[in-house]
């Protein structure tokens, strides 16, 4: 079975703004409303996913998340628009990619059935241009 395996990141002027791991963070911090509960939802420290946001933050020159002060109820934080937009840029773009890795994977299995090699026999060898 072939398969065309990808990850997506977004640099803005050199710097990392969304992969993965960005995603996986905004995520939680969206499902949980909390960095806490965040940062242990994706296996991180605290302190690594509140410097890892600011970071983000000042890359974009925008807050990504909002928190909001205890009190009897306690504090929370949730996505700004800009970043529930990352999320969701996210999520369409890796479904927009998962659709094309179908597409080469499809493409790819056929030259190797073409090719013999799934019944062991060499791909003849290409000399480029």
């Amino acid at each position: 079975m072939v398969k065309v395996k990808s990850r997506i990141w977004v640099d803005k002027d050199g710097q990392e703004i969304l992969s993965p791991g960005v995603y996986n963070i905004l995520k939680a911090i969206e499902e949980t409303n909390s960095i806490a509960s965040a940062a242990k939802k994706v296996g991180y420290s605290y302190k690594f996913v509140w410097t890892y946001i600011k970071k983000l933050e000042d890359a974009l020159g925008v807050p990504l998340v909002e928190s909001k002060r205890g009190g009897r109820e306690r504090g929370s934080t949730e996505l700004t628009e800009v970043g529930k937009l990352l999320v969701k840029y996210y999520e369409e773009l890796q479904s927009e990619v998962e659709k094309v890795v179908k597409v080469w994977e499809s493409r790819l299995a056929q030259l190797l059935t073409e090719t013999k090699v799934e019944r062991g026999e060499e791909i003849p060898y290409y000399e480029g241009e």
